[in-house]
């Protein structure tokens, strides 16, 4: 039996990380998915609610390089509250990412990501595609202990807009311990899993491995709670339940102010129900921990 083109390929990226250098490797990249991010940014703008629990915010809700609809959460956030277009994404997808369409109007920041691939394909993509593009792509396990640091070591971007953040495991913890001080919005990946009323999160664990099992993250509600405290109000939820949108507080009197219960979402609309009954029942498996 002949192996599959896919396999040739895959084959071909594993042999080229390993031996034959990051230029070349990139290239590689740059060749297989070159059309598959020109289609991603050519896209137009398409937009499905995926909640009958929505807000007033969720009508301006569109996708055109975001996983889901954020892009319109983005653009709506962004034309009432001042700013100097800068961003700070931790953990993306070189085709799909809350701020792939901020770099497609003129933005300028950083993205951090762990997956070698990822930077180097992102990087390659950017330069082509946006050659004037002012983005720093940086290859980092990002963790509780380091999150400032390397806020610091960026500081020409210190003054920060949108601030997104998306590492499927520690966030909470990584959230906790950043200094938000110089940020103006944050978008946050919570775990829709966890029963509203409930204030959890996964322990602390610098080696964490996503799986897509329900064990990730924290509640909505943690991060509600912990964002309060650190003068962020919460004004916007997309409607499939993926991430929750905070303004500073000096910002908030723009939007309606939202309540983390009666605005929850839950519709991961790609799983089946099967799939969904599959999650819950392997998180009564893991211990999360109260917050």
């Amino acid at each position: 039996m002949r192996p599959s083109k896919k396999l040739i390929v895959r084959t071909l990226e594993n042999i080229s990380a390993k031996y034959l250098g990051d230029n070349f490797y990139s290239s590689l990249l740059f060749m297989r998915y070159f059309n598959n991010f020109k289609r991603s940014i050519k896209r137009k703008k398409t937009s499905k609610i995926h909640s009958n629990n929505i807000d007033e915010i969720n009508n301006f809700e569109y996708k055109i390089t975001s996983q889901n609809n954020e892009d319109g959460i983005i653009e709506y956030i962004f034309d009432k509250i001042p700013n100097n277009k800068i961003f700070f994404e931790i953990g993306f997808e070189y085709y799909e990412c809350n701020c792939l369409n901020l770099i497609q109007n003129g933005w300028s920041g950083v993205l951090i990501d762990q997956n070698k691939a990822e930077v180097l394909l992102t990087k390659k993509l950017l330069n082509y595609f946006f050659p004037n593009n002012k983005v720093n792509i940086l290859r980092k396990r990002v963790t509780k202990e380091n999150i400032n640091l390397i806020l610091n070591e960026n500081d020409k971007f210190q003054q920060i807009d949108f601030f997104s953040l998306d590492v499927d495991g520690n966030d909470y913890w990584i959230l906790k311990n950043t200094h938000l001080d110089n940020v103006k919005c944050i978008c946050i990946e919570y775990n829709p899993w966890i029963d509203k009323n409930l204030k959890k999160t996964i322990p602390y664990n610098e080696n964490f491995q996503y799986k897509d099992d329900g064990f990730f993250g924290a509640s909505l509600l943690a991060y509600h709670d912990l964002l309060k405290e650190k003068k962020f109000d919460l004004i916007a939820i997309d409607s499939s339940g993926t991430n929750a949108f905070f303004v500073a507080r000096k910002y908030s009197y723009l939007f309606e102010i939202l309540d983390p219960i009666k605005s929850f979402k839950f519709n991961p609309y790609q799983y089946s129900e099967d799939r969904k009954k599959n999650i819950l029942s392997q998180m009564k498996k893991h211990i999360f921990v109260d917050v």
